[in-house]
């Protein structure tokens, strides 16, 4: 078995800050957040799929993910991507506020 981002991130130096995932029979669609341990960036990315693969297995590398550097953009991309799909509204608001903060501190420590 190999490692993953989302099911060994800590042997990334990521922590996870968050995700959102549709109700779905047999399938999954999952938006992920984490952070960078070692300076707070914050990087983020979807997967979707049966279920036979585990969710992300084929990213083993942090260079895979999405960095979130215009938060602004995060949030169209991430409300994009929840719309049409069985996620409440107030989940997605939680982690786009969640987002928002860690990436404020993220910037004032930079």
């Amino acid at each position: 078995m190999f490692d993953d981002v989302y099911g060994t991130p800590e042997k990334f130096g990521l922590t996870p800050v968050g995700e959102l995932s549709a109700d779905l029979y047999y399938e999954f669609s999952i938006l992920a957040v984490w952070q960078r341990t070692e300076d707070g960036v914050l990087f983020w990315e979807t997967d979707s799929g049966c279920s036979c693969p585990s969710p992300f297995e084929d990213m083993t590398s942090v260079n895979e993910l999405r960095r979130v550097d215009d938060v602004a953009k995060f949030v169209r991309e991430a409300r994009a991507w929840v719309s049409g799909q069985d996620i409440k509204r107030d989940d997605v608001e939680r982690l786009i506020r969640k987002v928002r903060r860690l990436a404020k501190k993220w910037e004032a420590a930079a």
